[in-house]
């Protein structure tokens, strides 16, 4: 009988099927594209590439081996109820780390000097000279410093970037002065002049940078995030921008998406706003099928897979 690779995910069918096919030579690729086929099929998943499955039916996944998130974020995974506990669950950290950290590289070079305040009197055909603030020597603070948050501390220190961050069990990290403890979060965000955030969404990092966070910060401060949206209070950050304290902010995530046409957002001054396109890029699709095909050859071999997660923890 053919092995099979099962893909639920929504979203770019076609450019999927075509990197599978090309990754997993001899084994038949399997597209479920409704619910109704997922839930027909779950019964015989053994390897599975996906993005927001249905959560009801995990129980009946008694074949199911790898369990791999089509990104770097496991939420839509989560909470996994039911899911057999030999199940293998993965995600594409490693894949994503290189293009978003240059993304928020770009992210902090805007932000710092403030690049956005040149295009908004572009479109309004002022020309007001302003003093940006330098990069090299500005404290650059990473919440969640994993494989994405350590690229990026390695990028932004060759700037001359001070850099500090989070870690849930700290450890030192190259290019980073200090690694402080989750629950020192205000620390961090006190410091920076730049708070990049890449945190999973979890029932801990939920809210996680409200108003009494962003007061906290310096003023004249920025904010950049490209974690999850859930993370950053919006209506928090929205009046930070609005009375100055924050001399901008960049959002990849956002609470809700696609953002709703009247989301305050839209409107308020020195903010980024970019469609969730961090970790992207041409060839994702290709790179990510062997990616996935390396896992699974992992699983089979019975030897460790580098990027394994936990659906308890988030990431």
């Amino acid at each position: 009988m053919t092995q099979r690779v099962h893909i639920f995910s929504g979203m770019f069918r076609e450019t999927q099927e075509t990197a599978l096919k090309a990754a997993f030579p001899g084994r038949e690729i399997v597209c479920l594209d409704t619910e109704q086929e997922f839930a027909a099929a779950i019964e015989d998943i053994e390897y599975l590439l996906t993005l927001a499955p249905p959560g009801t039916y995990w129980a009946r996944a008694k074949n199911l081996k790898l369990l791999h998130s089509l990104g770097a974020g496991i939420d839509h995974l989560m909470p996994g109820d039911g899911l057999p506990p030999s199940v293998i669950v993965a995600n594409a950290a490693g894949l994503v780390a290189e293009p978003m950290a240059e993304f928020g590289l770009a992210l902090v070079l805007m932000l710092r000097k403030q690049i956005d305040r040149s295009v908004s009197q572009q479109r309004r055909h002022e020309w007001k000279r302003y003093l940006p603030p330098s990069v090299d020597g500005a404290t650059l603070g990473i919440l969640g410093v994993g494989h994405i948050g350590a690229a990026l501390a390695r990028k932004a220190a060759l700037l001359g970037m001070r850099v500090i961050g989070t870690q849930r069990m700290p450890k030192t990290v190259e290019h980073v002065e200090k690694i402080y403890a989750a629950d020192d979060t205000l620390s961090v965000a006190r410091q920076s002049d730049v708070l990049m955030c890449v945190l999973p969404l979890t029932s801990e990092t939920r809210g996680l940078i409200d108003e009494p966070m962003i007061r906290a910060m310096k003023p004249g401060s920025a904010i950049a995030n490209m974690g999850r949206g859930g993370i950053v209070d919006e209506a928090a950050l929205v009046r930070a921008l609005e009375d100055g304290h924050l001399s901008g902010a960049a959002l990849d995530v956002m609470e809700h998406e696609p953002l709703p046409p009247d989301s305050p957002l839209w409107d308020a001054p020195n903010l980024i706003l970019t469609p969730h396109i961090a970790g992207g890029f041409p060839e994702y699709m290709e790179d990510l099928a062997m990616f996935f095909a390396a896992n699974v050859a992992r699983v089979e071999a019975g030897t460790p897979v580098p990027t394994q997660v936990s659906l308890v923890h988030g990431y």
